[in-house]
């Protein structure tokens, strides 16, 4: 019984012995393929980039051969409408990759791919839109309607009871309104959907000023407010910031967070504009403010800059701010108020504002872009008048969306 058993112990202990050699086998064989796999990858990698120079050698041939050339990829055609085409009552504006069309009888969107993806029709004599994020937001100014949308259409509408001003719009739908009568000015804040939420600032000329401009944070939790206020018989301006966090909501009390009154006193205060970052600018008729909101944090004064140049225009999106003074002059500045351009353009534009990362003129028939640093990317001329360009995102080439008057054009250059 014991020599069978030991028998049998043996041979146990020979087939763990076989076992284990064969699993020392199997590793030595594993780590044999895995150094030829990395083999094989290194050579797929050299392959791999030696392939991505030739593309892009051979992009960079065909755009130097079609150099100043450029292709239409699509065309939308829109039937002109009710308005007035000699008082440009037709505009545009980027939303969502695409554009959308305004006019005084309906808006139109029209996506990145040329294909009209609904319109909407109402009555309005003077349009005031703004756009953030996935929200778009139109009212009739000195009128009593505004509507909301998004890139599947109408998300909400009211109609206010006293003439409409101004709007503000945050990322998240929320809509604050400026109305006026004839005594006083009413702020009024309602949802994407319309509906009202529980927040109003009256003010009076004689006790807290008449506001002039407004901008809201991208929560919606803050507004900046500038006044034309009454004091000793003159009229002198102030920025004002408020904070409505969700705790304070659902109240009529007025959440001053800071005012700047005395940095105006010899200024006229004429433009608010809250950054996507919570920092903000008060641009007055010689120079701008830049102020910090930090996180619950009071808003304060950061940087000043002063222009002995006389401002011809400005424009400003979630990220930079820009000018353009009667000399031609350039100049642009990110949230915090760093200076990103300051050149002088030598040719005449019609209009000029900032698109995304990009710095756009048009002149009749002529469209320039610059980066937001002033460098020129993009300089030609096409067959039609133009209303409104809009830069499209491409890895290889400048796509352009061109609002015309009858349609729209996308238009690869090279």
């Amino acid at each position: 019984m014991s020599e069978s058993r030991k028998k049998k112990s043996e041979q146990d202990e020979l087939i763990i012995t076989n076992l284990g050699a064969n699993k020392k086998i199997k590793k030595e064989k594993k780590f044999t393929l895995s150094f030829d796999s990395k083999k094989i990858n290194i050579k797929t990698f050299a392959i791999g980039i030696f392939v991505v120079l030739f593309i892009l050698t051979a992009i960079f041939v065909f755009r130097f051969i079609n150099f100043n050339a450029t292709l239409l990829l699509w065309k939308t055609n829109l039937a002109r409408r009710t308005e007035n085409v000699n008082n440009k009552s037709i505009s545009y504006k980027s939303f969502e990759n695409g554009l959308m069309r305004i006019s005084n009888d309906g808006i139109t969107f029209i996506g990145d791919n040329g294909n009209l993806n609904w319109t909407v029709t109402y009555n309005i004599k003077d349009p005031d839109y703004e756009v953030n994020n996935k929200y778009f937001a139109i009212a009739d100014k000195n009128g009593n309607n505004f509507y909301v949308f998004d890139k599947d259409g109408l998300v909400g509408e009211n109609t206010t009871i006293y003439p409409i001003v101004k709007i503000s719009l945050s990322s998240d739908g929320i809509l604050y309104v400026l109305q006026s009568d004839d005594n006083n000015s009413y702020i009024n804040v309602y949802r994407a959907t319309g509906s009202p939420i529980d927040i109003m600032i009256k003010t009076t000329l004689t006790e807290d000023g008449m506001p002039i401009d407004i901008s809201t944070s991208n929560d919606g939790e803050s507004l900046a407010v500038c006044y034309a206020c009454l004091g000793d018989g003159d009229i002198y301006t102030k920025a004002t910031y408020y904070n409505f966090a969700e705790s304070s909501r659902n109240t009529n009390l007025k959440k001053i967070s800071t005012e700047f009154i005395s940095e105006f006193k010899e200024k006229f205060l004429a433009r608010v504009h809250i950054f996507d970052d919570n920092k903000s600018c008060l641009i007055y008729d010689t120079g701008v403010y830049f102020v910090s909101e930090k996180l619950n944090a009071t808003p304060k004064i950061v940087d000043r800059k002063e222009f002995s140049e006389k401002i011809n225009s400005i424009s400003y999106n979630d990220k930079y701010l820009a000018f353009m003074f009667e000399n031609k002059r350039l100049l642009a500045y990110d949230s915090g108020g760093a200076t990103l351009c300051d050149r002088k353009i030598d040719f005449d534009y019609d209009k000029f504002y900032i698109d995304d990362n990009y710095i756009i003129f048009i002149s009749q028939n002529t469209v320039k872009i610059c980066d937001i640093r002033g460098r020129m990317i993009f300089d030609k001329e096409v067959d039609k008048g133009i209303e409104y360009v809009a830069k499209r995102k491409s890895f290889f080439f400048t796509e352009l969306l061109l609002g015309l008057m009858d349609g729209i054009e996308c238009i690869r250059a090279y």
